[in-house]
């Protein structure tokens, strides 16, 4: 019986090393065939047919059409600024409403909850959530991109979770030498929660990050266009692409064949930082999401 049980425990070991192997060259493969495709000059990767696994006839000149872009510069600073000012609220807002939902002598606890969870299965949809930023004046402002993410179901769950495990005895404590809430929470609650804090802040720079289409519905200024936006409309629109790859003296059939390289080069230019920051955080990740599940 050990025997057999140890025979079925190799097989699944390996056929599990297979399909997890299959599946992340899979997924390496497309990657590697983009910045690749970025380092290979035009007329190189016009010729190639199928994945490009090293770079045809090695050249920058895709990333050089996109770094001298105005358009680009200006989509990285815009989402710099919401990535930034979404994330210092939401983490504020967050613990403040985890933190009153968290206090077992709120009346209708339970039902807030109940409704906050419901929304994570049903919203109000597109066009109530157009009307409501058309009514309260947004569109066609920052605050349009930055609020409405700000505060998420499953943020809220998870620090408020970790907030129902902290024992009831520091509050105690502190409201005997006389804290009030606001004390409780930043100088007790805080301090214990840093783990959950940087996940919250980390779903949500990365949610911000890879946002484009709320940005697409709420914004008509292309100056206000984030960076992700503006790669979307770089890359589907043949129109976009070719006005970022024309020079001054270049021809149309050279247009062409540099448009493919400068897309490839805006795809790796857009996530490039979330590739060099997600690896060195990716632990917090699963911490700060086992942290909060301890007690429900």
């Amino acid at each position: 019986m050990v025997e057999s049980k140890s025979v079925g425990k190799t097989v699944f070991s390996v056929c599990n090393a297979i399909l997890l192997t299959t599946i992340s060259v899979i997924c390496i493969l497309p990657i590697i065939h983009v910045i690749m495709s970025s380092f290979s000059e035009p007329e190189a990767l016009a010729l190639s047919k199928g994945l490009v696994l090293w770079p045809r006839k090695f050249s920058l000149i895709g990333y050089r059409e996109v770094l001298k872009s105005y358009t680009v510069w200006n989509g990285y600073l815009h989402t710099l600024i919401y990535v930034s000012v979404q994330t210092l609220l939401g983490v504020l807002f967050t613990s403040i409403g985890a933190y009153v939902l968290s206090r077992k002598n709120l009346k209708l606890k339970n039902p807030v909850m109940l409704l906050i969870t419901f929304t994570m299965m049903f919203n109000g949809g597109l066009i109530p959530n157009y009307i409501l930023m058309n009514n309260l004046h947004m569109l066609d402002t920052m605050w349009a991109i930055i609020i409405p993410g700000c505060i998420t179901p499953m943020n809220l769950i998870i620090m408020r979770t970790f907030f129902l495990s902290i024992p009831d005895s520091l509050e105690e404590s502190a409201k005997l030498d006389g804290a009030g809430a606001w004390t409780i929470l930043f100088r007790i609650y805080y301090p214990l929660s840093k783990a959950s804090l940087a996940v919250i802040a980390l779903f949500l720079i990365v949610a911000q990050w890879n946002s484009y289409f709320i940005a697409m519905i709420y914004l008509q200024d292309r100056d206000l266009w984030p960076l992700q936006l503006v790669l979307k409309d770089l890359i589907t629109s043949q129109q976009g692409a070719a006005m970022l790859a024309a020079g001054d003296s270049a021809s149309s059939a050279a247009t062409l064949l540099l448009t493919r390289v400068v897309k490839y080069a805006v795809i790796v230019v857009g996530t490039l930082p979330i590739f060099c920051i997600y690896p060195f955080v990716q632990k917090y990740f699963v911490k700060g999401v086992m942290i909060g599940s301890i007690k429900g």
